[in-house]
């Protein structure tokens, strides 16, 4: 991310400067002309602007290019069968959570955060559930039984393995949000 900020950076400047020295050149103001004309009799003068058009035309090609090819981001996830290929997206296997979550009386305000996983030869999902819990006697068995519980629900819903669910057990007064 630091370094996509410093090449965007560094390509604005050399935009900018090219455009002012471009700009410079054409206006024709008479108390400019001078310092025109000596700056155009310098031999390293049309060798550098010529390369910094040439920069700048190169950076735009290639940034055209990047901006009309197609993302190869996939939003779903897709298992290959001998009959087909079945695809689920992230929204669906939220849901799925969401329902099996909404199971326990004990449960208040669930976040779920599904992060899907397609490798070459594998395909998993990893599940982070965020919740508050109201009080009860056996916290350490109600998470135990609910993360299970998750894990068996979303691997026969989506029929791929579940890597890691994590349930953090949020601290209403910590926090200080209020469940109603």
């Amino acid at each position: 991310m630091c370094m996509k900020r410093l090449l965007s950076f560094l390509f604005a400047l050399v935009l900018l400067v090219t455009t002012a020295i471009l700009l410079f050149l054409y206006v024709d103001i008479p108390s400019w002309m001078l310092y025109q004309q000596e700056l155009r009799s310098y031999n390293w003068f049309q060798l550098t602007l010529y390369s910094l058009v040439g920069v700048v035309l190169v950076v735009a090609i290639v940034m055209i290019i990047l901006g009309l090819s197609p993302s190869h981001k996939k939003r779903n996830l897709t298992s290959k069968y001998a009959d087909g290929n079945m695809s689920f997206n992230k929204r669906a296997i939220e849901k799925n959570i969401q329902h099996t979550v909404g199971k326990y009386q004990d449960v208040r305000q669930p976040s779920i955060a599904v992060y899907l996983y397609e490798k070459k030869k594998a395909a998993y999902i990893d599940i982070v559930l965020d919740v508050f819990i109201a009080q009860t006697n056996s916290i350490q068995t109600l998470v135990k039984t609910m993360r299970q519980d998750v894990k068996d629900t979303t691997e026969h819903f989506s029929e791929l393995p579940v890597r890691d669910v994590k349930v953090n057990v949020l601290d209403q007064k910590l926090l200080n949000k209020r469940v109603i």
